[in-house]
């Protein structure tokens, strides 16, 4: 009984240095990403596939989680970055459905998927553990929308009406690419991992608030709607 109102209270106390270092409101997920890091590391040790913990070493590890949880930062969590995943099993995601009616190569499309994963995950847990603010996701999300809302207009404009099939694909695939490879678009200035973006596209994507053909509502919105019963 003893043992354990020691542990319990050690608990409580190392809540209080984690609440000094970056605050109570990330007191208690910070406090669980080191002491992820300890045990992981005690692991490695006790393998002796590593030296024993030194005071630098714990000092480095202390300080890079808690820059992780400075007011213009938010954590990424290298489980969330190491998500195995089966691109298969989420064909029939509407965002999976734009990339195929935008002539997405199948390489690409297990990297989006990848990417959807990781923010999909990674954002749930920024929620479940309290570290956002009111409404910072859908300030996050007004700005991607918006961002995309230029290139896709301007792309319109440019193809004209009618355009042909083969030239409104091409366009989805460059729109695609400004996605892929220069979009990013930070949700704090210190967040900078390019996954919150292209994957938070894709969760867009996934509701039909964006897409990448010029004319992928109208074709994707019959998916959708109800089946009704059969006559």
């Amino acid at each position: 009984m003893h043992s354990a109102e020691d542990i319990h209270a050690t608990g409580i106390r190392l809540q209080g240095r984690a609440a000094l270092a970056v605050g109570h409101q990330c007191a208690a997920a910070f406090l669980e990403r080191l002491e992820g890091w300890f045990f992981q590391r005690v692991i490695a040790q006790m393998g002796t596939s590593a030296g024993p913990v030194t005071g630098t070493e714990f000092d480095e590890a202390f300080s890079s989680r808690r820059n992780q949880f400075r007011p213009d930062n938010l954590p990424i969590d290298g489980d969330v970055i190491g998500l195995s995943y089966e691109a298969g099993l989420h064909a029939d995601k509407m965002f999976v459905q734009q990339l195929g009616l935008a002539g997405i190569g199948s390489a690409r499309v297990r990297l989006a998927v990848r990417e959807w994963l990781r923010a999909s995950t990674q954002r749930d847990r920024w929620s479940n553990e309290n570290l956002l603010l009111p409404g910072e996701i859908a300030n996050y999300e007004r700005r991607l929308t918006e961002e995309w809302e230029v290139r896709f207009e301007a792309m319109r404009d440019e193809l004209g009406d009618p355009a042909a099939e083969e030239a409104m694909t091409a366009a989805a695939k460059a729109l695609y690419r400004w996605v892929e490879q220069e979009a990013r678009f930070p949700i704090r200035l210190g967040c900078a991992e390019p996954f919150v973006t292209t994957g938070s596209f894709h969760m867009l994507a996934d509701d039909l608030e964006v897409g990448w053909h010029p004319q992928y509502a109208a074709r994707l919105m019959t998916l959708l709607e109800p089946v009704g019963p059969r006559s």
